[in-house]
């Protein structure tokens, strides 16, 4: 693709909504064939824009109208940010579903005792005071023959990988790794995300959870347009 091509939020939401509908089907048909005695666990990484949410929206549809006797429920970690909302499950294409959020470990707890089917979106977004408890509940859940599967960021705007979904990534049985298309070239980019802040990089010394603000906005790159500003 040429430099000169703007790569527009539409040429993005084309390219992974397809790639989004294909995952949730292949997730169906893997929770629908799975014993119901073993435990399964699917991961979705990929960039920002890649259609991780979208895949978990979908899903969320189709157990909602192919599988209704199903016990199952759509979560993420509660977090003070304008682009996550409470008790919802949002994609960039404006798609939403109803979730729920979780803060406590009470929460954790509840939610993987009562549930047969579980899917957390935003999981690099966990307390650090949370997640080895999380841990443990998942591997008890898995053990308990339950389906489990999660969606997030691996990497972040630098290029470096948040831990605990790099921990996630050894425990699952597969891991589906998304693109989106490179904002600057419209190649295929699965790793990186510009942080723009005033429309300019980011510098290196800024938090690693910095939410997109009216200033702080975040965007595709592949390794060849990412900018390290230090």
């Amino acid at each position: 693709m040429r430099k000169d091509i703007v790569i527009t939020n539409q040429n993005i939401y084309n390219f992974v909504e397809e790639k989004a509908a294909r995952l949730s089907s292949q997730l169906y048909r893997t929770i629908k064939k799975s014993p119901k005695d073993r435990g399964y666990f699917a991961m979705i990484v990929g960039s920002s824009c890649s259609g991780k949410s979208l895949v978990l929206i979908k899903l969320s549809e189709l157990l909602s109208t192919k599988s209704k006797s199903q016990n199952f429920i759509f979560c993420q970690p509660l977090v003070d940010r304008q682009d996550i909302l409470k008790d919802t499950i949002r994609s960039r294409t404006k798609e939403s579903i109803t979730a729920t959020s979780f803060s406590t470990k009470a929460e954790i707890e509840n939610i993987f005792h009562d549930y047969d089917i579980i899917a957390v979106d935003e999981v690099q977004l966990i307390p650090h005071g949370l997640q080895s408890f999380f841990l443990r509940e998942l591997h008890l859940f898995l053990d308990r023959g339950g389906f489990f599967v999660c969606a997030g960021l691996d990497y972040n705007s630098l290029g470096g990988e948040f831990i605990f979904p790099a921990l996630l990534k050894t425990r699952a049985h597969r891991v589906h790794h998304l693109q989106s298309l490179c904002s600057m070239c419209g190649k295929p980019a699965d790793r990186f995300d510009q942080r723009l802040v005033n429309g300019k990089p980011a510098n290196v010394n800024m938090p690693d959870f910095a939410g997109p603000t009216d200033t702080i906005t975040y965007e595709p790159r592949c390794s060849d347009c990412l900018i390290i500003q230090k």
